[in-house]
């Protein structure tokens, strides 16, 4: 099978969105599928198309535009281009917004099935946006089939759009490269970790990440022991402003903020961290959460979104409500102060995710849905054969 994919964001983009993609393409192309990636790049030349090679995956990159709506249009002129080339068997777009819509429309144009995927922000915060709504809203009423990465996002997009179809098929995390690794206590020094409670956090720190009670929370446990937040991922633009201010009022936090990293450098990082948390107020299955989890770290995560598929309350991780520093705090502090019971939540999460949420679960349940999708428009047809699915 022929499969396209388009993404906003792509490695070495950062961020979760990138990781699924980079994720997805790679275990599809391991089950023998030819696959593409068509993305925008924001380094390279304004328009200037780049091609390569990423573990087998064929990867197509255009410079973006100054203007958005151009850099869509490009992008969709890119899809039809290598579909004449050579005929894809389903297109796929991860995110709404913009590449979900285009993945949606160039199914129809083309005339083969289209899928697009419900990641987070598109459903929790792009659809309340006037600019972007009427994309979110037409990417799901165009595709063939939409799929989502909770059962909450789910739950939102039928709402959206009851006469969709709507599947879930969750994140996934490799365990082999997120695995336990042994702390570097001289890494530790250089970060100044030494001597304090690490907890940890990975990815943008933003504010719907949960950024005030994460703060408010680590400076309550201060009150009680020297505490250090390591946060790897740099924090967001449009955040940093409201981020200093809350490092400035809680400057008891000792904060070691580092900046993106590629998957292969995080295990040592996790190592570092007494606990991992993921204090969202909206989101749909974390990444992040799942990496730590596979690193053996115990985790606190709150009850938004799809956090709760993944993390079993006092099974293999704690859950609190959003935005509650209190109760963060009072999770933290328990695992703190029962280092035993801190390691069974870790062994358990990792066991988690190693059963529930690989990789191959992830691209075994795409595959399945593209080739119920081909065998529809084949009947749909009358039954002419197309390319042969492998």
């Amino acid at each position: 099978m022929r499969v396209a994919l388009l993404s906003d964001r792509f490695p070495p983009d950062p961020g979760g969105l990138a990781r699924a993609t980079d994720r997805i393409a790679a275990g599809l192309s391991r089950l023998g599928h030819d696959v593409e990636v068509l993305a925008l790049s924001s380094a390279g030349r304004p328009g200037a198309l780049q091609t390569g090679e990423r573990g087998g995956v064929g990867v197509f990159r255009l410079g973006s535009l100054r203007h958005d709506e151009d850099s869509s249009a490009a992008l969709f002129d890119l899809l039809v281009k290598r579909h004449a080339d050579s005929p894809f068997d389903v297109v796929h777009g991860f995110y709404l917004v913009r590449a979900g819509f285009l993945a949606a429309y160039g199914g129809n144009y083309l005339g083969i099935p289209s899928v697009v995927s419900a990641r987070g922000n598109d459903l929790d915060r792009s659809l309340l946006d006037p600019g972007r709504a009427a994309l979110v809203l037409r990417a799901l009423d165009l595709a063939s089939l939409v799929t989502a990465v909770s059962r909450d996002l789910a739950r939102k997009a039928t709402a959206l759009a009851p006469q969709a179809r709507v599947e879930v098929v969750t994140n996934g995390v490799d365990a082999g490269l997120f695995r336990p690794v042994r702390r570097d206590a001289a890494f530790a020094r250089s970060l100044g970790l030494t001597g304090r409670v690490v907890v940890g956090f990975t990815g943008e720190l933003r504010q719907k990440k949960g950024i005030v009670a994460l703060m408010e929370s680590l400076a309550e446990l201060a009150r009680e022991r020297p505490v250090s937040l390591l946060a790897v991922g740099g924090v967001r633009e449009d955040d940093a402003g409201l981020f200093g201010l809350l490092q400035r009022k809680h400057a008891a936090v000792h904060v070691a903020l580092l900046p993106h990293r590629e998957a292969a450098d995080l295990p040592p990082l996790y190592a570092l961290m007494d606990a991992f948390v993921h204090p969202s107020l909206r989101d749909g299955t974390p990444n992040a959460l799942l990496e730590a989890m596979a690193c053996g770290r115990p985790v606190v995560g709150s009850t938004a979104g799809g956090i709760p598929d993944v993390v079993r309350d006092g099974r293999d991780g704690l859950l609190v409500p959003p935005g509650d520093a209190r109760a963060l705090a009072a999770a933290l502090r328990g695992l703190i102060g029962d280092r035993a019971a801190a390691r069974a939540l870790g062994r358990a999460g990792r066991a988690r995710v190693t059963r529930d949420f690989s990789p191959e679960a992830e691209a075994a349940g795409y595959q399945s849905l593209y080739r119920g999708l081909q065998a529809a428009a084949r009947r749909a047809s009358g039954g002419a054969s197309g390319r042969a699915s492998r």
